[in-house]
């Protein structure tokens, strides 16, 4: 049985970095189950998922997912990047899950960290490829590899089925979809990124192929009205994501008299989506592609009855960039800072 290629691609193309300082246990041991406070949403639904809710003592303010690995689940106290190191210290955490963004506005609580003997993981995704390199770290991180690959081949499994029934579809059925990344600025994503994957997985073609980043990571760009007017017929689907970034309601969104002439608002085809199905680097992102697939129409054979496909889905690249949110102000620069960079170690776990 044949993976989709995403599972086999080269180098690594996410940023992943680990500090260590004093005598630190081995990541990719079996027996490590380290304390664990997690300030990314997507580092914690990924460790919930492999079966290592009890080694989270705390999490981010920005928790949704919900699972059977969340019932009867106490979350733990919630920590952000703007909290006192004091508080970070008095909970003894054996690794501090992070973004980069967090290491570049942190860099004294980094250090101070680090000088502790407490591990800092950060790591960002950049393309699909990636993401399963990246569930395998911090699986391995906690000592859950074999759960990690569990994981990996369902979700490998269950794209690949989409993957095949979207190139069963001719290009000219493939209904155009406009993807909303801000309401107010007429933002969207760019041809590389995660979301726009998704809607090429679930049969869709991307109206915005010509959407570039304001700056080299970015995964949102201007697009403009007088660019989407233009392309006002070949709207057939209008999807608005829905964040803290774009928190605008879907009667707002319909009711801009901008976005009329839209093929999408004459015929009713104006939908939103909730951005940790979307673009969140995470198994949450199936339940994305399958709301898509909804709108799009495709149906996918279950890859339990039809197996992987031969051929794969291509691999975008995704870097959301944010603070504690996933999207928050995307293109914000980090943080100036007068301190000199940071002396990273890189130690990951090891691959089987």
């Amino acid at each position: 049985m044949k993976r989709c290629p995403i599972a086999g691609l080269g180098v690594l193309a996410f940023l992943a970095v680990l500090f260590f300082a004093g005598s630190a246990r081995t990541a990719g041991n079996e027996a490590a189950r380290p304390r664990v406070i997690s300030l990314y949403a997507a580092h914690t639904e990924v460790l919930l998922r492999v079966g290592a809710r009890d080694n989270l003592i705390g999490v981010s303010g920005q928790e949704t997912y919900r699972g059977p690995e969340t019932e009867g689940w106490k979350k733990p106290p919630v920590f952000s990047i703007r909290d006192d190191v004091e508080k970070f210290l008095a909970a003894k955490p054996d690794l501090v899950l992070m973004r980069p963004y967090h290491v570049a506005a942190g860099r004294q609580l980094v250090t101070t960290l680090e000088s502790a003997g407490i591990k800092v993981y950060s790591a960002q995704v950049l393309r699909a490829g990636d993401l399963y390199q990246y569930w395998r770290n911090l699986a391995g991180l906690v000592g859950r590899q074999e759960a990690g690959e569990r994981m990996i081949l369902d979700f490998d499994s269950r794209i690949a089925a989409y993957h095949a029934a979207a190139s069963r579809r001719a290009e000219k059925d493939k209904p155009g979809v406009f993807l909303e990344a801000v309401h107010e600025q007429i933002k969207t994503f760019t041809p590389d990124s995660l979301p726009v994957w998704l809607v090429e997985l679930a049969g869709g073609r991307n109206v915005a192929a010509d959407a570039k980043p304001n700056a080299p990571g970015l995964i949102v760009a201007d697009y403009g009205p007088e660019r989407l007017l233009a392309k006002a017929n070949q709207v057939d689907i209008f999807i608005s994501q829905e964040g803290p970034m774009n928190s605008t309601p879907l009667s707002q969104v319909k009711g801009r008299g901008i976005y009329k002439s839209l093929k999408a608002f004459k015929t009713n085809r104006v939908y939103k989506i909730p951005e940790d199905i979307l673009a969140r680097p995470t198994p949450s992102l199936l339940e994305g592609l399958e709301q898509l697939a909804a709108w799009t129409g495709l149906t996918a054979e279950d890859p339990a009855l039809a197996g992987p496909a031969e051929e794969g889905a291509p691999a975008p690249s995704a870097a959301p960039v944010d603070d504690d949110e996933e999207f928050a102000d995307p293109e914000a620069p980090a943080p100036p800072s007068a301190a000199p960079p940071l002396d990273l170690k890189v130690d990951l776990p090891p691959q089987n």
